[in-house]
């Protein structure tokens, strides 16, 4: 009977040593070829309280302790120049946004990663058929010129109009930037389009939201020192649907 209990014990111990090595696998960052993403959650949701999701690669959670919700980016929790990445190996992974540790799952999409390049995976638009879609954008994180910041806008808001971006700054000086027209991802959105990110000037800012080609204003978000010069940042519309009102997330990528 011993020897029984003493077997379990073992295999026990072995697949444990097991899962904990596919872990490493999956998300260990290897200096020689190694990749990294950012999960944002940018689909509206009823629900209340909203419910948490894990990040599944390749079968394995990723995210430890910090699970997301809509409006909520992932975290690696690391330190360095960019802890909002989590990361992994190159090579086609494939990843899930789920409740319940990958036994159900809102997004179950299989991705090519690929060597020292980092990406954000974007859960958007409601569900259909227990699905959200999904977007891989392309992150370039070459630093901004000396006194710039690098900013995009990605607009996931389903059932909301063509918008244009004005980022007005207060301060050192005040002028604005301007990136018009706007359009929802859909379901094909043109992924080098959307991934690109545009020089700014560093500055105190101001975010107004307007429909498309009018003065019309949709909302006004005060970032402060949100775009300090040498940071890379996204924002997202989101919100529409869902009984969600539009709103902006904003991310830090550097």
């Amino acid at each position: 009977m011993k020897f029984i209990y003493r077997f379990f014990f073992l295999a026990i111990l072995g697949l444990n040593m097991v899962a904990c090595e596919k872990i490493k696998e999956a998300t260990e960052l290897n200096p020689a070829a190694n990749s990294s993403m950012q999960v944002v959650h940018a689909a509206p949701d009823a629900t209340t309280p909203l419910p948490l999701y894990d990040i599944v690669v390749d079968g394995l959670v990723v995210n430890g302790s910090r699970r997301i919700s809509y409006g909520i980016a992932s975290q690696s929790g690391g330190g360095g120049s960019a802890p909002a990445y989590l990361p992994l190996f190159e090579g086609t992974r494939n990843v899930k946004i789920s409740r319940d540790s990958g036994k159900t799952s809102v997004i179950d999409v299989s991705l090519l990663f690929e060597k020292n390049k980092s990406y954000t995976v974007v859960a958007y638009d409601t569900l259909v058929a227990g699905k959200l879609r999904v977007v891989r954008l392309n992150d370039d994180l070459t630093r901004p010129a000396s006194g710039n910041t690098h900013v995009r806008f990605v607009h996931a808001a389903p059932n909301a109009p063509a918008v244009d971006i004005t980022l007005l700054r207060t301060a050192p000086s005040s002028d604005s930037v301007t990136l018009t027209n706007r359009t929802y991802l859909g379901a094909n959105p043109n992924v080098d389009a959307v991934s690109a990110f545009a020089p700014v000037p560093g500055g105190t800012y101001t975010l107004r939201v307007k429909l498309a080609g009018t003065q019309t204003l949709v909302t006004s978000v005060s970032l402060g020192a949100t775009l300090s010069a040498g940071r890379i940042v996204t924002f997202y519309a989101t919100g529409t649907a869902q009984s969600r009102p539009l709103t902006v997330l904003t991310t830090r990528h550097f």
